[in-house]
């Protein structure tokens, strides 16, 4: 069998001891394959409702982050709004039109989180952008 991943980590850093995802000891401050991986997690976590909290809280310094949760949180609040509007008797087919809309704009918000790229939401993106947050 081939070596394995912790195998060559023993080899080159002396030592088998896995880091903990919250624990940047084993990092340098400075290291952008980190940066970038915690970005792209916080990107992703951005269009999951109620999870957009949580880069937009723990990631301030992070711009590509801060983009994406604040859009995420402003597509959160129209999905929430759009829930509410469910109740039997109020539009529910303009309701159902625009919550499958923004599922789907969270899709999109994932892949593009994904793959790195900041493309700012049709009128999700200008709200996100004035919100001083």
């Amino acid at each position: 069998m081939g070596e394995s991943f912790f195998d060559r980590e023993e080899k080159k850093t002396g030592h088998t001891e896995i880091p903990s995802l919250d624990d940047s000891a084993g990092q340098k401050s400075g290291d952008s394959t980190f940066d970038k991986d915690r970005a792209l997690i916080a990107s992703v976590l951005s269009y999951i409702p109620f999870l957009c909290l949580i880069p937009l809280l723990q990631m301030r310094d992070n711009e590509q982050a801060r983009f994406h949760s604040r859009q995420g949180l402003i597509l959160f609040l129209i999905e929430l709004l759009a829930v509410l509007f469910l109740i039997p008797g109020l539009s529910s087919m303009i309701w159902k039109t625009v919550i499958i809309l923004a599922l789907g704009t969270s899709v999109a918000g994932i892949i593009f989180g994904i793959q790195g790229k900041k493309y700012k939401l049709p009128l999700i993106g200008d709200i996100a952008e004035k919100m001083k947050l």
